[in-house]
């Protein structure tokens, strides 16, 4: 809610941000489910968006993988404007 947040900036480098990261498989060693998972690594999100990596009782890194959304939002944005942009060239040299 915006009512509770001051300081409001709108992320910038987003598609930077993004292009940055890794996305992965990869198989846990410390529970018994073996099976395939999907995500990113901790300690290399974290050079990236340090603001979303939490250091957990144990030690160990944890990603708050929803506070990811608003950097691919933003860079969806970028993107979209270097789309227009091309298409702008583009059906300028078809005309």
């Amino acid at each position: 809610d915006a009512s509770i947040k001051e300081n409001i900036q709108t992320i910038d480098n987003a598609l930077e941000k993004v292009v940055s990261m890794r996305g992965v498989s990869y198989n846990r060693t410390d529970i018994d489910d073996k099976s395939t998972k999907i995500g990113v690594i901790a300690q290399e999100i974290q050079k990236v968006l340090p603001e979303v990596v939490q250091e957990q009782e144990d030690g160990l890194l944890g990603v708050s993988y929803g506070n990811i959304t608003a950097v691919l939002i933003e860079a969806i944005k970028e993107q979209q404007k270097q789309i227009e942009e091309l298409k702008a060239i583009v059906n300028g040299l078809t005309k």
